[in-house]
Formats: C-alpha cells, structure tokens, sequence
C-alpha cells in the first residue's frame, strides 16, 4: 500500500545519515536545479559498482548517476542516450555504450561495474548483464568525488542541463569499491539479502537534497493473494451480448440517486452537445483520485474527464492527446504529460489518476499499471462551485464545448474520492474487486444529468 508522505521539498536539505529502507526519491519534473548529493568520505577507487532502482518514462537522453571529481567530471557516469537507444557508461570522461533493454514506466534495477587494473566496465539491467568492455585502466577514481541523482555533471558540481535531468522515482541506490560478483548482483535485483554497499548504502545515506526532490514510501503491490485474484478481462475480439437496451436518450433529464452497477453511459456521436453532468458530494478538494473506464475507437484528442470551478476551467482534466500519444492530466490548469502509456482502442480500460495538494504530485494509473510520479501545482485546493462533465470538455465554466474534443465510446464506473487512493484499492478497482466506492461520486449512488444523446445500456458481458 502506497503512504503518500512528503518529508522533504526544501531549497537546500542536509539530511544526516538514514535509513531509506522501502523509500524513494521521487524526482517530479524537468529542472536545472532539483537533486540528491550523496556523501561519502572515501576519495579513491581503483574499482566501482554501483546498482539502482529507477522508474521513469522520459523519452529523452537523462542521467541516472554522476560521480565527478575535480580532474574529470565524468568519473562514473551511467546515462540514457535516447537518441541512439543506449545506456552509456563513462569512467575518467571515457565512454562506452551498451544496448540494453531499458523498459519505460516500469521499475529497473541497473548496475554498473568498472576496475582499473583492467579497464573493463560492464552493466547489468534486470539482471540480464552487458558484454564487457574496454573503457579506462591505470588510473583510479582519485580526489573529493561530488554524486548526485538528478542532474549530469558538465563541470565539477555544476553544469546541469534541464533536458538531460531525470524525472521519475529513484531508490535502493548502492555503491561498492570492488566490483561486485555476479551472484550478489543477482541478489541484489532479485531483493535477497545482498552485501549493502560500503561507499554508499541506502540503509545508512547521508545525502543532501536540493529543490524540489520528495521522498516517499516506494509504492507497493497488493498481496499474491490479491494478484492470483485477477480476472480475465475484456479484449476485443470476444463474444458479446448486448442484455438490455436504450434506457435513456432526453435532450435534458435529471436522474436523480441511482445505482447504475452493470450499466455504462453510451456517447454514440460526435457532438459538442451531449454530455453526463454529475454532481459531487462536496466542493472542496485538497487531495483528489478519479477512476473509470472508458471504451472508444477514437483516434482524435478527446476527453476523459473534466471538472472546472468559477476560477479554474480545468481545474481537474483528464485528456487523450492524439496527436502525441499522451494522456494528460490538468490540475488548477497546470498540464502534465504521459507518454508511451498503453492506451489502445477498442478494448476497455481502467483510467484512474490521483493528485495531493501538499506535494502537488500528479500520477496516472491505466489498466492497474502506474506512471512516474510528476508536478503540477501545490499549495492550493480545488474550491468553488464545480462542475463535473463526462463527454465534453470544458473551456469556460460549464461550457466552451469543442466538438472535435468530444468523446465517443463506452463509459462506466466513475468513482471520485477526496484523498489519494492507495496503490492496493487502485489494483482493487481494476481488477472489479472489492474496493472502497468513491465518496465524491460512487457509481452506485450517483446523483446526475443527462444533456442530448447520451443512452444508459446494461455493459456488455462475454457469452458463457
């Protein structure tokens, strides 16, 4: 179960050593300025392995460790060259390249090792290990080391560039003065008792955080029983039958209470008219979760989401950007982007997307599978009268309507809550087990308004 616990956004953070044991650094956004300074006392190395995790989902060349000192500032580097696909390794400013099955929005665990006598670097990612290469030999890590998460290192503790920054979630960093052994870096991927770093140990860091960099509890999966609970889902090309048909079909008709378990709200047209308005239990949000599903065909921008207030035309948006392949989250009209997310057509998917006030971090989960953690806008609630569209999105308070937004397809069990789910009741929603209805908007006691052509159906089921 993932604790949404913010201990850390300061300008500058001297932390003394700790335990970040089932923590995380969570890097939210591009930067020239946000990072983690690592300490240590040691100044030569004739041998280095470090290992770490990461979960990113950047598309574009970013650091995962820089390891300067004041004669080289590229001592022990491990970067992402996304131009070329390679995962480079530098040692003394030379530099090797490895193609390397380096997944996005999903956890990694990459280890780099280099001695000197040789010269020979190697890198593990997932376990899987790199050929050997030749990289640098005869000549040790030698003076005061400057390591930092974040940011690459162009000059000695300095020069960082933005569009080589990594946003994401960082953890279980580590590092050796020998290289390590083939077995202990399988155990170290695998989370067996592994030999803890005794240049660095995540167990025991001392480390400095610059601007905006969060830690958190790592978000954790629900138990095995939970996981082998999973049901088959829906594809496309199964049996359906259709058990009941048009319920609803007014140009303005106020539904009251309803329990609508089974059903799904049909927009069968494109229109910058037809829309569901749903009215919420309270209007006042600090922290925010939103799931549904959604079925389309689309291949256009549309809308999944929409709620705007007085001040805010989207105040919380949750939008397919077709063009990009981006599903986008709007908060107090602040846009984060996601890439790269397994959004297909014709097929169901769970949608569900949380956002806190306090640490303004924003992440999307699709089909149970969660996104990097990225910022949006703190320090200030969602307040005011709101209004709360499915099929249409808002450009001014209630309206604005652009047709060429519209959504067109399926859309069922809508659940809203004022806090952030947990990573648990979010893979409970997914998998339609039971979780905890939304106390915003719960779709088997929700209170709406249809406006034009939107029909209520039974969903459909597969034959048996």
């Amino acid at each position: 179960m993932m604790f949404f616990l913010v201990l850390v956004i300061l300008a500058s953070c001297t932390a003394a050593p700790t335990d970040l044991t089932g923590k995380m650094f969570t890097f939210p956004q591009a930067t020239d300025t946000a990072r983690v300074k690592l300490l240590t006392l040691k100044n030569d190395f004739k041998a280095v392995t470090v290992c770490l995790r990461s979960f990113t989902d950047l598309r574009r060349d970013h650091t995962l460790f820089s390891l300067s000192t004041p004669s080289s500032h590229n001592d022990f580097l491990i970067f992402k060259d996304a131009t070329n696909n390679d995962v480079e390794l530098c040692t003394r400013d030379a530099e090797v390249d490895f193609n390397l099955d380096y997944k996005l929005s999903s956890w990694s665990s990459v280890c780099g090792t280099w001695d000197a006598a040789s010269g020979l670097g190697q890198l593990w990612m997932d376990g899987k290990p790199s050929v050997k290469k030749f990289i640098s030999s005869n000549s040790n890590i030698r003076g005061t080391p400057i390591i930092l998460l974040g940011q690459e290192q162009d000059s000695h503790g300095g020069g960082f560039d933005p569009n080589q920054s990594f946003v994401g979630m960082m953890s279980d960093v580590h590092m050796w003065d020998y290289v390590l052994s083939s077995c202990e870096i399988r155990k170290y991927v695998d989370e067996l008792n592994f030999t803890p770093g005794n240049v660095l140990n995540w167990k025991e860091l001392d480390f400095q955080i610059v601007d905006r960099v969060l830690i958190e509890d790592k978000q954790k999966t629900c138990s095995d029983q939970l996981s082998a609970a999973h049901k088959h889902r829906q594809s496309p090309d199964m049996d359906f039958k259709m058990e009941f048909f048009v319920l609803m079909m007014l140009p303005a008709c106020a539904a009251g209470l309803q329990d609508l378990s089974g059903k799904m709200f049909i927009f069968p047209q494109k229109t910058n008219k037809a829309h569901v308005r749903l009215t919420a239990s309270k209007q006042d949000f600090s922290s925010v979760t939103v799931c549904h599903r959604s079925f389309t065909d689309l291949r256009r921008d549309h809308i999944l989401f929409s709620l705007s207030t007085s001040s805010n035309s989207n105040d919380l948006l949750i939008f397919w950007d077709d063009k990009n392949k981006e599903i986008e989250p709007h908060i107090r009209d602040q846009k984060v982007e996601y890439g790269g997310q397994e959004y297909k057509l014709n097929m169901w998917h769970s949608v569900c997307t949380t956002w806190d006030s306090s640490s303004g971090l924003v992440q999307v989960w699709i089909d149970g599978q969660p996104s990097v953690r990225k910022y949006s806008s703190s320090g200030s609630s969602i307040s005011g009268s709101t209004i709360i569209i499915l099929g249409q999105e808002q450009d001014s308070h209630g309206g604005g309507f652009d047709i060429n937004q519209s959504f067109v397809g399926m859309m069922s069990d809508v659940h809203m809550w004022d806090y952030v789910l947990s990573s648990c009741e979010i893979q409970k929603y997914v998998d339609e087990l039971n979780f905890t209805p939304g106390n915003v908007l719960n779709w088997k006691a929700l209170d709406f308004q249809i406006v034009d052509r939107v029909l209520i159906e039974e969903k459909q089921s597969s034959c048996h």
